[in-house]
């Protein structure tokens, strides 16, 4: 599936997609807030939760970009050079 037949999905059947082929990858913690980083095919879904109700915020989908950037840092690459 890729990520426009993903955004085509009704919200209900998204969640289904995402709790059925999504596969997690990593968390981010923020001050008020921390997010969670699945993969799907050949995109990502990233969760926004809120630690204090226990309960998501909001989903958001993209390939790649500044959403990315919170998840990749130097170490992720150890000794690989560009």
């Amino acid at each position: 599936m890729g990520i426009y037949e993903f955004l085509t999905l009704s919200h209900e059947e998204q969640w289904d997609t995402l709790w059925d082929e999504g596969i997690y990858l990593t968390q981010f913690k923020s001050i008020d807030c921390y997010f969670q980083l699945y993969a799907i095919d050949r995109f990502f879904v990233e969760l926004e939760l809120c630690p204090i109700r226990e309960n998501i915020l909001n989903m958001g989908v993209f390939v790649h970009g500044k959403k990315m950037d919170k998840y990749v840092t130097d170490t992720d690459f150890g000794d690989l050079k560009f």
